[in-house]
């Protein structure tokens, strides 16, 4: 039997991308490629790490790299395929760290040789394979489309320090490609020398996103507020519960309608968006959502967090199927209006207030509201008189099931309803459920407060709620940064609702300020 030689060597330093036209090249003289299918061919096998700092950049600013361990491989499997239309399984090898090339889980350079079936003809790399993926005695015969089948884990089993970050195949596919993505064959060499001449490049991208998050505590000179965040933070919401091994890439609205394919390292140009296991058959099963806040683990701001991809089409960028940003602070007005102009100090930081249209109001000052616009209408004798304060608090009475307070017709009257006032407070207060919000009147308990980003992939201003716009894709940085807050938040945790687009008309600002071994996307957010 002839020797056969092939030479691969497969990247893995996380970029966004898949092997270039650069990068494959099946150069030689004819005479020495293999096109007799019988037999084995040989393999080296290189791996790159993600640490080592990539030559090409989007712009001038330095590339920030992956942290050791999410750059470090513990195992890798290099799975072989025929080139049937859905490929089956030619190969399925553990290699040892000599294969791989590997010290410590860095790359020193191409792994010994090792042989697969001459029959190969595209391979999938998978670094660090969670427990759920196929294990290698069970993918003899199996098509790629089984071997690739939705994986249902939380991102914790596959990005962590242990066990590493499972990576596969950035194209998205199977490898060897041509230069516009199109598959391509193995090309089999009959000496190692001609293989070593004409390696194969195949990069590799982490299976999960990354978000980081910094909230800058500072209220808009005008709102005349304090944040605090000591019993509060931020987290994610509506985040995936599967994940494909290997996700389909495909272009963004941007990317398609005059933004260009801009992420770097998509040598393709197949687009920097992917598809997941719920793409477009959205249901809330699927996802881990908090609907109060209960027992939640806020994280502080300057952390990070993995979790996995999640994308859909456009008809379903609505808040119920899209990963967003949960914030949790403490709103302290520093100063509540009494009718007279003049203003009351602040509270205790822990203390209930009420916000109605633009103002801030305790008990005691919003009883002192409601009592002059009473007595402006018992002195009206008849005239009509708006009393917008006390009929946004008689809303809220009636929406938790109390009485109104009463609308009096002479002095008299106005007594009476200031001890049901007195009344409703106490009623109020010994109510779990009084933080909510009704009509123009919001009540806070404690002076929590919630907001939410939703995370922004590809942001455009030329359409609105575009295909691609929202959500996290694997191996990609979400950098979010509050600058400060404009106005107080959500009383309890905003509802993921099918029926609320993600782009609502807040005020946003997503910006792709560099590149590293993460995609990384910066997005400013004011509240």
């Amino acid at each position: 039997m002839k020797t056969k030689f092939f030479l691969m060597f497969a990247s893995a330093a996380m970029l966004l991308a898949a092997c270039s036209k650069d990068d494959i090249d099946s150069g030689g003289d004819d005479s020495g490629i293999v096109t007799d299918p019988k037999g084995d061919a040989w393999v080296s096998l290189r791996v790159i790490t993600p640490s080592t700092r990539s030559t090409r950049v989007l712009n001038s600013d330095p590339i920030k790299n992956a942290t050791e361990a999410e750059s470090t491989i513990k195992e890798v499997r290099a799975i072989f395929f025929d080139a049937d239309s859905d490929p089956l399984v030619t190969a399925d090898i553990v290699l040892t760290l000599d294969q791989a090339g590997l010290v410590n889980g860095q790359a020193v350079g191409i792994g010994e040789a090792f042989q697969v079936p001459a029959t190969s003809k595209r391979i999938l790399i998978v670094a660090n394979p969670s427990s759920e993926f196929p294990s290698k005695e069970s993918t003899s015969g199996k098509t790629y489309s089984i071997i690739n089948k939705a994986i249902k884990e939380d991102a914790s089993i596959i990005s962590n320090e242990n066990d590493g970050f499972m990576m596969t195949n950035a194209k998205g596919g199977l490898e060897p490609s041509k230069s516009d993505g199109v598959d391509s064959d193995l090309t089999l060499y009959k000496t190692a020398d001609l293989a070593e001449k004409a390696p194969l490049s195949i990069k590799l991208d982490r299976v999960v996103a990354k978000v980081h998050v910094e909230i800058n505590p500072i209220a808009d000179d005008e709102v005349k507020a304090e944040i605090k965040l000591e019993n509060g933070g931020w987290l994610l919401n509506v985040t995936n519960k599967k994940y494909f091994p290997v996700s389909k890439r495909l272009p963004t609205w941007f990317e398609e309608n005059g933004g260009g394919f801009r992420t770097p390292f998509d040598d393709y140009k197949l687009g920097s968006y992917r598809i997941d296991p719920n793409y477009n058959t959205q249901d809330s099963e699927e996802y881990n959502v908090y609907a109060e806040d209960k027992g939640l683990e806020w994280k502080e701001s300057d952390t990070d967090e993995y979790c996995l991809e999640n994308t859909q089409d456009s008809i379903n960028n609505v808040h119920a199927y899209t990963t967003h940003v949960l914030f949790k602070i403490n709103f302290i007005p520093n100063e509540y209006e009494l009718p007279n102009k003049e203003t009351t100090g602040r509270q205790k930081d822990d203390a209930d207030w009420m916000y109605i249209n633009t103002g801030y109001y305790t008990f005691e000052t919003l009883k002192a509201w409601i009592e002059t616009e009473l007595t402006a209408k018992v002195n009206a004798n008849g005239g009509v008189v708006p009393m917008p304060l006390t009929n946004a608090f008689n809303k809220y009475l009636v929406d938790l099931g109390f009485n109104e307070i009463t609308i009096p017709d002479d002095e008299a009257g106005i007594e009476t309803a200031m001890l049901e006032f007195n009344g409703r407070q106490e009623d109020i207060l010994n109510t779990p459920t009084r933080a909510r919000t009704v009509g123009s009147f919001t009540y806070y308990v404690g002076g929590v407060c919630y907001y939410r980003a939703m995370i922004r992939h590809d942001d455009t201003n030329e359409i609105v709620n575009a295909l691609g716009e929202f959500g996290v894709v694997r191996n990609s940085y979400y950098d979010i940064s509050v600058s400060k807050f404009n106005h107080p938040g959500y009383p309890t945790i905003p509802e993921p609702s099918p029926k609320d687009p993600d782009e609502d008309g807040g005020n946003w600002l997503s910006i792709q300020i560099n590149v590293n071994p993460w995609t990384w996307y910066k997005q400013v957010e004011e509240f």
